[in-house]
């Protein structure tokens, strides 16, 4: 993962990102990190959406290092996440990206997917709290 990290600092032009690891059993926490790092250099991001769906192996210290990363564009008007069957992701996740997406009033279209996750109902109400929709 560390080719996407260096990939993605080369290309601070971009306005979209479609980033897909769906069904990738090799996506650990430390690739989503690198990843994370990769995004902060994107600064004209406008639009992001991230499919970790199936990456099982991911869990809730990845979510956060990408969600900091998130937090970090502030050109981003649209934003779609992916995080369905990820057995490691719990409400830790959830509060983090309820609160990160109720600082950035600037995002107009988003949608979170948390199916089949270790978030809670109570986490989960959290996230549609945010005035978005929990796919």
């Amino acid at each position: 993962m560390k080719f996407i990290r260096v990939m993605l600092r080369s290309l601070t032009s971009l306005s979209h990102l479609d980033l897909s690891f769906e069904k990738n059993l090799k996506i650990f926490d430390t690739g989503v990190i690198n990843m994370s790092y990769g995004l902060s250099h994107l600064i004209n991001l406008t639009s992001l959406h991230i499919n970790l769906g199936w990456c099982n192996r991911v869990s809730d210290i990845g979510v956060s290092h990408m969600m900091d990363a998130i937090q970090n564009l502030q050109h981003l008007s649209c934003l779609h996440i992916i995080l369905l069957d990820l057995i490691r992701v719990t409400d830790v996740s959830a509060s983090k990206i309820s609160d990160i997406l109720r600082e950035r009033t600037s995002l107009t279209d988003f949608g979170i997917d948390v199916k089949r996750t270790s978030i809670t109902a109570s986490g989960k109400a959290n996230l549609q709290s945010v005035n978005g929709m929990l796919l």
